[in-house]
C-alpha cells in the first residue's frame, strides 16, 4: 500500500530505505511508525507502550490512532482471507513476494 500510496501523490518510495527507516521514503517518523507497526505483530506488550509512546511523541496522536487502525485493518484483512482459504493467483503472488523480499518480511516468522 505504501508503493501505491507513493505513486498516488508523485512520490517515489524505496521500499528498502522505509525497511531500513533511514529516511528514504521522506517519511519524518519513518523509524517509529516502522517500530509501532513491528511492536503491534508482536507479544511484548512493554515493546508496544514503548514504540506507541515514541509514535506519540513523534507524530502526534491523530497520526498514531490512524496507524494503529492501519495496522488493525491489516490484521483483520490477513484472517479473513486465511479463515476462507482464499488463493491468490500465481503471478500476484510472486509480484508480493519480490516486494516481501525486498522488505524483508519473507523471514518473519507467523505467530498465529
Amino acid at each position: 500500500m505504501l508503493s501505491w500510496s507513493g505513486n498516488e501523490q508523485g512520490v517515489e518510495i524505496e521500499l528498502t530505505s522505509v525497511r531500513d527507516a533511514t529516511g528514504g521514503a521522506n517519511v519524518k517518523f519513518a523509524r517509529e511508525l516502522l517500530d509501532f507497526a513491528t511492536a503491534a505483530t508482536e507479544l511484548d506488550s512493554g515493546a508496544l507502550v514503548k514504540a506507541r509512546n515514541a509514535l506519540i511523541a513523534s507524530a502526534g496522536v491523530a497520526i498514531t490512532i490512524d496507524t494503529a487502525a492501519v495496522i488493525a485493518n491489516f490484521e483483520m484483512m490477513t484472517r479473513l482471507a486465511d479463515s476462507t482459504g482464499a488463493r491468490m493467483p500465481e503471478e500476484v503472488v510472486a509480484n508480493r513476494l519480490s516486494i516481501a523480499t525486498t522488505m524483508g518480511v519473507d523471514q518473519a516468522i507467523s505467530r498465529r
